[in-house]
């Protein structure tokens, strides 16, 4: 997905999100539901060299 911020355009990177279901149950305002993990696999970025205050370093 293409977005752009502040006048500068990148890709958004779309990772995969694992939902496991627990056998575990919670009621919240009368109502009942599932209570699920999430797992988020690989949420590297890229690295990028900025510039800050005439020091630049990668993040």
């Amino acid at each position: 997905m293409k977005l752009s911020f502040l006048g500068h355009s990148y890709e958004a990177s779309t990772t995969e999100v694992d939902t496991i279901e627990t056998q575990s149950t919670v009621s919240f305002l009368g109502r009942r539901s599932v209570v699920k993990h999430h797992h988020i696999a690989n949420r590297s970025q890229p690295s990028e060299e900025l510039t800050f205050l005439g020091h630049r370093y990668t993040r």
